[in-house]
């Protein structure tokens, strides 16, 4: 029992530490918040990432919907939690809503949007099949690597997280991802089944710009946020030489993606340079 405890008294300190930065950080932030215009969405937010705009991947499939919509946002990088204890968040219009995809999905029928409108009833439900296997399956094959086997964590120094920040983010994302499946799973075995999933996503998207053809979706916002992370926040990582290297038309998928919709892709990144 004693050793234990003298275990934890680094970890318990770490997190002490890193909730009253947090805590003082959104204190601060909070009070240089504008009200926003009517019909503007105000956007909860992280910090940028080093490569692409978040290092969550969720962050970035709400706000290339919001672009690939036409959707006036604002974005507030305050470090709260939402109502659901996770980031992203929005308020619109006096309305407090969690979780990206609930959160794309009211707005859509808020709003009245056609970003789907294009697909024919097997398309839609293929979509939505798409969209749960890259949100509730591949990004927890990310997670994994992220906080279990990338030792280095390049990206997540870059973004500068501290050495309490981090200690946190192994010990509960390894807890998370142990509890969810995915993390009793050995490297091996986590890359077998990764490939298995860009092995799907590369054989629907073929040659095809976006995965439904010629105009982008709503699935294609899940998809490139999950994607981006594998893309440019695990640099030398297996999966990120697996996704280079086996899936090319992933990687161009992409980049066309950012080129497209993210015209304002550089000024939202640490580092514009692309990662080898």
């Amino acid at each position: 029992m004693f050793l234990d405890i003298q275990h934890l008294i680094p970890v318990l300190v770490a997190i002490v530490c890193t909730s009253l930065l947090l805590i003082l950080k959104s204190r601060r932030n909070h009070n240089r918040i504008q009200s926003c215009s009517h019909d503007v969405v105000l956007l909860h937010h992280c910090g940028k990432g080093p490569h692409a705009p978040s290092l969550s991947p969720f962050i970035l499939k709400l706000e290339t919907f919001f672009k690939m919509a036409e959707i006036p946002y604002q974005i507030v990088r305050d470090y709260k939690l939402g109502p659901k204890g996770k980031v992203p968040w929005v308020e619109y219009n006096g309305l407090i809503m969690a979780d990206s995809q609930l959160c794309m999905e009211y707005l859509t029928e808020k709003l009245r949007l056609n970003i789907d409108d294009h697909l024919s009833t097997a398309e839609r439900a293929i979509s939505r099949s798409l969209q749960r296997m890259v949100d509730e399956h591949t990004y927890w094959l990310m997670v994994h690597w992220r906080w279990a086997f990338d030792k280095e964590k390049l990206s997540l120094r870059q973004a500068n997280w501290g050495s309490p920040a981090l200690i946190i983010g192994t010990y509960v994302q390894k807890k998370n991802t142990y509890t969810q499946g995915v993390g009793r799973h050995c490297e091996a075995e986590l890359l077998r089944i990764l490939r298995k999933d860009f092995k799907a996503l590369s054989d629907f998207l073929g040659t095809k710009y976006y995965f439904f053809g010629d105009r982008p979706s709503s699935v294609d916002c899940s998809i490139f946020g999950q994607l981006s992370q594998f893309l440019w926040h695990l640099p030398g990582s297996e999966p990120n030489a697996m996704l280079r290297g086996d899936f090319s038309n992933l990687c161009e998928y992409c980049h066309r993606m950012k080129d497209n919709l993210w015209k304002d892709w550089a000024d939202n990144v640490l580092f514009p340079v692309e990662p080898s």
